[in-house]
């Protein structure tokens, strides 16, 4: 096994397989980010989502999926350019990659990489299983979000281009307001940005709600009073067990604690609050 990449997962004090695995799958995150910097992929677009808010922003919990925007349209953007760059990357660092393309959708184009099993840890039951990764990137973005640099270590100082939080947290309440499923995680970032005291890019939210979900075609107002209202008539229909149930499998001990605890009074509370 490759030095850091052994030092790196000795590291890792999780007591139980599943979170060995979550930080498993975070170092892989790690490297292709790393990869990506290296091949100047941030100068056409941002890093955002829960990932880059865990690693950047300390958010106190796992994520899946590496998100990103372009910071200019280009329906014709294709992940092939970076393929045998993120190859040679993990080939570097002794790790066997294999990269599976999906079709584009509305505008999103996604890559899959599925990592070999014999780096990671078994699950519960002992069977070892391949840690997959999902990339995705907008590239029909919405318009108005602001951009600033941010610093990763791992394996090697690096710089990459991320969406600042204002940013993220509107993105973060569209994706609430038009998701169709539940996610819980969309609920416990809600409730992060709002202990942060941060305060939505109104412009970024306006022309997201315009552009994808119930809203699409609408005049959005640019006015935290028309989110907020939307924000708690979220939280009225929302089963927040369900969606306390969702998120905890990327949550650690103490943190599963807190989300025991949700109800629409402390939603809308911290909605309250924040705004």
């Amino acid at each position: 096994m490759n030095r850091i990449i052994g030092e790196r997962l000795s590291g890792f004090d999780e007591r139980t397989p599943e979170f060995r695995i979550q930080r498993f799958r975070e170092l892989l995150q790690e490297m292709a980010i790393y990869s990506l910097s290296a091949h100047d992929f941030f100068k056409e677009a941002f890093f955002h989502g829960g990932t880059e808010l865990r690693l950047l922003h300390g958010l106190p919990r796992f994520s899946e999926d590496l998100d990103f925007l372009l910071r200019e349209p280009d329906e014709g953007f294709d992940w092939k350019i970076y393929e045998d760059k993120l190859l040679a990357t993990f080939s570097r660092y002794d790790i066997r990659l294999e990269i599976r393309r999906k079709p584009r959708e509305k505008g999103t184009i996604r890559a899959i990489m599925l990592i070999e099993s014999s780096l990671a840890v078994s699950d519960s039951s002992g069977r070892p299983g391949y840690t997959r990764i999902r990339l995705e990137i907008d590239t029909s973005p919405p318009s108005g979000a602001t951009a600033e640099t941010g610093f990763l270590d791992f394996p090697v100082p690096h710089e990459v281009s991320v969406m600042d939080l204002p940013s993220s947290f509107a993105l973060k309440c569209h994706a609430l307001l038009c998701r169709n499923w539940m996610k819980g995680r969309d609920w416990f970032d809600l409730l992060w940005f709002c202990s942060r005291n941060v305060r939505p890019n109104l412009r970024l939210f306006s022309s997201s709600m315009e552009q994808t979900g119930p809203w699409a075609g609408q005049a959005v107002p640019e006015s935290e009073d028309w989110l907020v209202q939307r924000l708690r008539e979220k939280v009225m229909e929302t089963d927040l067990e369900q969606a306390a149930r969702d998120v905890l499998p990327f949550l650690r001990a103490e943190e599963r604690e807190t989300v025991r605890n949700w109800s629409s009074e402390m939603f809308l509370h911290f909605i309250d609050k924040a705004f």
